[in-house]
């Protein structure tokens, strides 16, 4: 089971606003997405 794990270290709200918004630089959604494709890629193994 993959897990996704992101931390943001900023030094006031306005940061980690910014930093988990929609778009590029999205740090939790990066884990999320890493999580995802590992999941694809275990069962792409498993399968064979």
């Amino acid at each position: 089971l993959p897990i996704g794990f992101a931390v943001l270290t900023t030094e006031n709200i306005a940061q980690a606003t910014e930093r988990s918004g929609p778009g590029a630089g999205n740090k939790g959604e990066e884990a999320a997405i890493g999580a995802v494709e590992m999941w694809h890629v275990l069962q792409s193994i498993r399968t064979r």
